[in-house]
């Protein structure tokens, strides 16, 4: 659950109790009037009625909610991309870190899409009509929420969902869908700079991220569209690098500072406490995890303390961090709860300038036209997460030759120790490798951005699935139904039982478009990396 603080909710109420009563005491027609509804024309007096639907969506493209965020992100993002460990098991018979995926969890993220993005998004398109500047906004903030959906599962309905699911639901390939998101970009960039020079505020109180600002909300779908543009590369390279090279044409409308970070930062007198609180302080699970610890302890990066905080483990001196690996069986998660738990007091952000400059040194990398050198790029984006985080050192770390992720042991239980020389274990260094050959390369870009990127997993395992990078270990035990997950691991979540109850001929088409079983092991429609 997530905290509002906000000032102005009880003079809100006040003005809409007002409008209310005055509307039911007109006659006849006016008492077969809905009376929990503002009148026709008010709904958009002040953007009243559409700020709530608005609000709704910007707090829930990575949810706010502790449960929501727990089911959505961190039982799957965050453990599948390597940032978080868990303390224990939640079932004996296996749950989403040893891929027996539980079936309750995997329908959050379309309950909470389809009811709170959707939904919304089809409010607000409807009751616009006259402010094209808030459907683009809600447009950039669907986008941002829809990519995270077909990322997790494939081929979704997406199309023709009239805000709901249901027996008539139908699944979209994720080509398709993937398409309509740089048409929809596009379309939505193209309205607001439109209202730049008019200097227009309209959704000042009702936007979580922006507060308003038409620029930043420009900038930052470039950097989606960049972002989307290099999911894709494997699938369709050229279309992806017209995407991209697009999205960098013009800098003054692309994030490249921490200012214009894409933040969940709340509207004026509105804060949110961020989830990793409740995951990893009030429910004592979320941890630190192995891959962590081996990155980041072996690199000795200086943003560590500001990511975990360190080990409570009797007799571990002070500087000590430790993480879990995932997919381990635990017996007393008591023993696991001293390890490092995450840090928490900032913002959520959905998109930074460091993960901007990491796309700009991949795309670099590639041949496209970035607007500058692969080797620029990436110590920008170190340089830039090093500013984010507030700690100093970058220009030492980017020198650093040497340093490499270190062996791991768990002090709890030997048999998820990785050694040294283990194959699992990553030997990648951080200063950038003039002569190294494209691989190379590719892998100290995606394992400084998948450093950057925290907390971030959804996109970190993204990241990993498309590229293999970084190195991240596999889980102890697989007690899911897939054996391929044993080597390639998790490369997406099942569908949810209740569309085989309530949907179940398109969902049967679903999974004919995603070109395989309805198993985690199945590939996606742009992992397609040789």
């Amino acid at each position: 659950m997530h905290y509002l603080k906000n000032n102005k909710r009880t003079g809100w109420l006040w003005i809409i109790i007002i409008i209310l009563l005055s509307s039911c005491t007109k006659g006849f027609k006016d008492m077969n009037t809905n009376p929990n509804a503002l009148p026709g024309d008010r709904l958009n007096w002040d953007n009243v009625y559409l700020g709530g639907f608005f609000k709704q969506m910007g707090e829930n493209v990575i949810p706010l909610g502790i449960n929501d965020y727990q089911v959505v992100q961190n039982l799957a993002g965050d453990i599948f991309g390597g940032y978080n460990g868990q303390t224990h098991n939640w079932n004996a018979a296996g749950d989403n870190t040893t891929y027996n995926f539980s079936i309750g969890w995997n329908g959050a993220a379309y309950n909470i899409f389809y009811s709170r993005i959707i939904k919304n998004y089809d409010t607000i398109s409807k009751y616009s009509a006259n402010n094209p500047d808030i459907i683009a906004v809600a447009r950039i903030i669907k986008v941002a929420a829809a990519h995270r959906m077909v990322d997790m599962y494939g081929p979704v309905p997406y199309f023709k969902t009239q805000g709901s699911l249901g027996s008539g639901a139908v699944y979209d390939p994720m080509d398709s869908i993937y398409f309509s998101f740089f048409k929809d970009i596009d379309s939505a960039t193209t309205t607001l700079k439109k209202y730049i020079s008019l200097g227009v505020n309209t959704l000042k109180n009702f936007d979580p991220i922006y507060r308003g600002n038409y620029r930043q909300w420009v900038q930052f779908a470039n950097a989606l569209k960049l972002r989307l543009a290099m999911r894709i590369v494997y699938a369709e390279p050229e279309k992806a690098r017209g995407y991209a090279e697009a999205a960098v044409s013009d800098p003054a409308f692309l994030i490249t500072t921490k200012g214009d970070n894409a933040t969940l930062q709340g509207t004026e007198g509105v804060t949110y406490t961020n989830p990793l609180w409740g995951v990893t302080d009030a429910y004592q699970e979320a941890r630190m995890s192995a891959n962590m610890e081996s990155f980041l302890m072996g690199y000795a990066d200086p943003r560590l303390p500001a990511y975990f905080q360190p080990s409570k483990i009797a007799g571990d001196p002070s500087g000590v961090y430790r993480g879990i690996r995932s997919g381990s069986i635990i017996a007393d998660g008591l023993r696991y709860q001293p390890f490092s738990m995450l840090q928490y007091n900032y913002n959520l952000v959905w998109m930074s300038a460091a993960e901007v400059s990491f796309l700009r040194a991949e795309g670099a990398l590639r041949g496209w036209n970035m607007g500058g050198t692969a080797q620029q790029f990436y110590e920008a984006g170190i340089t830039a997460s090093f500013d984010q985080w507030g700690v100093s050192g970058a220009a030492a770390y980017i020198a650093n030759s040497t340093n490499k992720p270190r062996a791991y042991t768990d002090p709890v239980n030997g048999t998820n120790n990785v050694a040294a020389g283990d194959p699992i274990l990553s030997t990648i260094t951080i200063k950038w490798d003039e002569a190294g050959s494209f691989e190379k390369n590719l892998e100290q870009v995606i394992t400084q951005k998948w450093i950057a990127m925290y907390p971030n997993g959804q996109e970190a395992w993204s990241e990993f699935r498309r590229t293999g990078y970084p190195k991240i270990f596999p889980i102890k035990s697989n007690k899911g139904n897939d054996p391929r997950l044993n080597t390639i691991q998790v490369k997406r979540l099942p569908y949810p039982a209740s569309e085989y109850q309530n949907n179940n001929i398109n969902v049967i088409r679903g999974v004919t478009l995603l070109g395989g079983t309805d198993l985690g092991g199945t590939k996606l429609w742009w992992d397609k990396k040789p």
